[in-house]
């Protein structure tokens, strides 16, 4: 098996990260893979150690085999992948760093107080992956940096809502404890996983949040950078009808993970890039587009 084999083998064949490389240069989609393959070997951590102590020094070693891929001398796999885009595309070590540091921290805290609490770890996780992925992709405007931010932000608390199932049945309880209370939802009722017209409520407020932060998110993206990021758009068109099926299921999270079929995600896929590319008119930019003909 070779390095990039390896990395490839991260990227479950038909999720939605598998759907949205397809349509990029064979360069970048390697790159993407490699980097998105490094985000999911820290981010297993969590689930693969039980186990404190190892836990803390597979971050560890993680971190020290950072700086010794930026040193040029890489050992795993998937940074032996990663050290030639790293010099190509200046990838900086400390966004790597970062990404570790958020994961580790994770792995310590099983709840969060407020949702800045929770907001930040998104930050420094997948908000991180996702600035690393628009430096590879190419930019014109800083502001798609912001865009860059808050896309890898929305797709995290995507992820925490579709995986909240898994999460609680290891003790891990991501919805803000502030917000448990404003809606009287206890830990127990989330484990016992019995469907109520408040943890309905609670959940409603949930999604309607986060498709608030993909809005957001495409607000900060420049006109002239949509083709290039289209990976990001590809994924987030993704989420958002994973948010739709999951209000039309009644927000049974606690009952089943929602999926989107392949003839669907591949149809999403080939319209958000045909979109990006300016062909057809979208719901996604009309906002934007509202806005410019007003200036």
């Amino acid at each position: 098996m070779t390095h990039q084999q390896y990395c490839q083998d991260k990227i479950s064949e038909g999720s939605s990260l598998y759907y949205s490389l397809h349509f990029l240069p064979t360069a970048q989609r390697n790159t993407l893979t490699a980097l998105h393959a490094f985000f999911q070997e820290i981010s297993d951590i969590r689930y693969e150690c039980h186990d404190t102590d190892i836990a803390l020094v597979k971050f560890q070693w993680w971190q020290e085999e950072i700086a010794q891929t930026f040193a040029g001398t890489p050992h795993h796999p998937v940074c032996q992948v990663l050290s030639e885009p790293i010099r190509h595309y200046q990838l900086a070590e400390h966004y790597f760093q970062e990404i570790i540091e958020g994961w580790r921290t994770d792995f310590e805290v099983t709840r969060y107080a407020t949702f800045e609490d929770l907001e930040g770890y998104c930050k420094r996780t997948s908000g991180v992956l996702s600035l690393l992925c628009t430096q590879v992709l190419g930019y014109k405007n800083d502001s798609t940096l912001k865009y860059a931010e808050q896309l890898g932000i929305a797709l995290q608390l995507t992820l925490i809502l579709r995986e909240l199932r898994r999460d609680i049945k290891n003790g891990r309880f991501y919805i803000p404890q502030e917000e448990l209370l404003r809606f009287k939802v206890t830990e127990q009722t989330l484990f016992d996983g019995q469907l109520s017209q408040t943890l309905q409520a609670l959940f409603a407020y949930q999604t309607t949040r986060i498709r608030a932060d993909y809005n957001k998110a495409f607000k900060y993206l420049a006109k002239e950078d949509r083709f290039n990021q289209r990976h990001g758009l590809i994924i987030a068109q993704l989420a958002l009808a994973t948010l739709q099926e999951i209000e039309n299921d009644g927000y049974q999270l606690l009952k089943h993970q929602i999926r989107l079929t392949p003839l669907r995600k591949l149809w999403i896929t080939w319209r958000t890039c045909w979109q990006a590319r300016g062909w057809f008119d979208s719901t996604l930019f009309k906002q934007e587009a509202l806005r410019d003909s007003h200036s």
